[in-house]
């Protein structure tokens, strides 16, 4: 029995279904899938949907979809305020008020950072020391205030 059909078949269906997932529709369809799920339902659900979000986020942040990824990485903060990557979340989150152009913004939630000591919480965020540079070199670089001791 010739299978070469059919692996080919599989094959192009794989490609197009993983291009798909990467275009806009698909990645809105993911966004909306993950937006779907109720926080709250189960403890191991809420874990699962957290994560899942902060991947999706950093996927688009990758793919230099900024507007996108501030808006998932927002909603699993709002969602899961005492999630596993909550920090690590607004850390990113800092990241994409910068390629957007939003200092005051970024300036804002580095300043919340540091009030949070949130390198204390998780090491994927830079200890308190160099939020603060980097606080202090966006309100010097555009004129946004007085530095931070």
């Amino acid at each position: 029995m010739d299978l070469s059909k059919v692996k080919w078949a599989a094959i192009i269906a794989v490609v197009a279904g993983v291009g798909w997932s990467l275009s806009s529709p698909g990645t809105e369809w993911w966004f909306n899938k993950l937006k779907a799920y109720t926080p709250g339902q189960s403890a191991e659900n809420d874990v699962v949907n957290e994560a899942s979000l902060s991947k999706f986020g950093g996927y688009l942040f990758q793919t230099l979809r900024y507007e996108k990824a501030e808006e998932v990485f927002q909603l699993s903060i709002d969602r899961y305020p005492k999630g596993k990557n909550v920090y690590y979340n607004g850390y990113r989150l800092v990241k994409c008020h910068e390629k957007r152009e939003d200092y005051e913004g970024a300036v804002g939630l580095l300043v919340a950072l540091i009030k949070a000591n949130a390198h204390q919480f998780d090491d994927r965020v830079p200890e308190v020391e160099i939020l603060k540079l980097r606080t202090n070199k966006l309100i010097e670089t555009h004129s946004l205030g007085e530095l931070i001791p």
